[in-house]
């Protein structure tokens, strides 16, 4: 019984020859619709590539720019404000490191004392990973720190308690 469709003309075929390469022969041009979406792929790359170049390495949430690396001398132990206001950040480039501590803020900054820690016009110390000497005395929080483009950026949320 003969087929009663009519016979509608291939837009694609596979000829015997070209079946072992699996090259598909194309007969008539892609539609509009083909050049529409990879022309939409092409503009999600650039976007996407943009944003990932203008970011320019910096970590986002929830790291928290503190100041230049430069800004924090060789050797020393240096107290700076945190963008919340509630807790200060004890920045120690002591040792050849980059070690950051939250503390309360206090009347006098956190300075180095030996390979610790203190607070003099409290007498507050703490040894040189934040463990306070003295009972009452709250500990100093390490906190994750990393650097990019020149700058300090500590994780506030993900400091030890």
């Amino acid at each position: 019984m003969p087929d009663p469709r009519p016979e509608t003309p291939r837009t694609a075929y596979l000829p015997p020859r070209a079946a072992k390469a699996r090259k598909l022969i194309l007969r008539t041009q892609l539609g509009l619709g083909w050049l529409l979406a990879a022309s939409l792929f092409a503009v999600v790359i650039l976007v996407a590539g943009t944003l990932l170049l203008a970011k320019g390495g910096r970590p986002g949430a929830p790291w928290v720019r503190v100041a230049a690396v430069a800004a924090f001398p060789e050797g020393s132990v240096t107290e700076v404000p945190a963008a919340t206001g509630r807790v200060v950040v004890v920045v120690d480039r002591r040792a050849g490191l980059v070690q950051a501590f939250l503390a309360e803020p206090g009347p006098c900054p956190v300075t180095a004392a030996g390979p610790g820690f203190a607070r003099p016009c409290q007498g507050a110390a703490w040894d040189a990973d934040g463990r306070p000497r003295r009972t009452g005395t709250p500990a100093l929080r390490r906190a994750p720190v990393r650097s990019a483009r020149g700058d300090l950026y500590v994780d506030m949320g993900a400091a030890a308690p």
